[in-house]
């Protein structure tokens, strides 16, 4: 069993959407479903240690997405990370990137996906093309691309916590402001 602490997550939920996107990526990603993650677009992930989870870094994040707008996209297509994932693509993403990249800037300590340095795009998984449930580029394009565009409108972004190893909750959500 892996010896880590456990993680937290802040996320854009985006399951309400649309259902049947949603049933779409829970086809396709079978896994999150025992995991507890919907359909989201992660913005920050790992961000806190439980332990550091304090009500002053709760207060810091709720005073950061309430200082910002609302986000408006749309899912528009499907594609890849070569070897790792599928995923919807939002457009347009400049408002969304700005929000993940202000987001990084005040946790230097905890760099997207754990990588110093990384500038990932903003994308809503919808499945992984190794592990225990694989699917492949053409299978998420072939069910996913006949639903899109999705329009997003995500007023609130979510805390995800794991509670055990690889299992979340959402435990608290950050309206946005402006």
């Amino acid at each position: 069993m892996e010896d880590r602490p456990f993680e937290t997550a802040i996320t854009l939920i985006l399951d309400h959407v649309d259902a049947e996107l949603a049933a779409a990526h829970d086809e396709l990603y079978p896994e999150r479903i025992v995991e507890g993650i919907p359909l989201s677009l992660t913005l920050l992930y790992p961000w806190l240690a439980i332990a550091d989870l304090t009500p002053a870094a709760l207060d810091e994040a709720r005073a950061f997405f309430a200082s910002r707008p609302p986000l408006d996209f749309s899912l528009t297509r499907v594609a890849e990370f070569p070897g790792a994932v599928v995923y919807a693509v939002p457009e347009p993403s400049d408002e969304l990137r700005a929000t993940m990249r202000a987001l990084w800037a005040m946790y230097p300590d905890c760099p997207p996906y754990g990588k110093p340095g990384s500038d990932p795009p903003p994308h809503a998984t919808l499945g992984r093309l190794v592990g225990p449930s694989p699917t492949t580029l053409e299978a998420a394009r072939t069910r996913v691309e006949p639903l899109l565009p999705v329009h997003c409108h995500v007023t609130q972004a979510s805390l995800m916590v794991e509670y055990e190893l690889d299992r979340v909750r959402y435990s608290e959500h950050f309206p946005f402001g402006g």
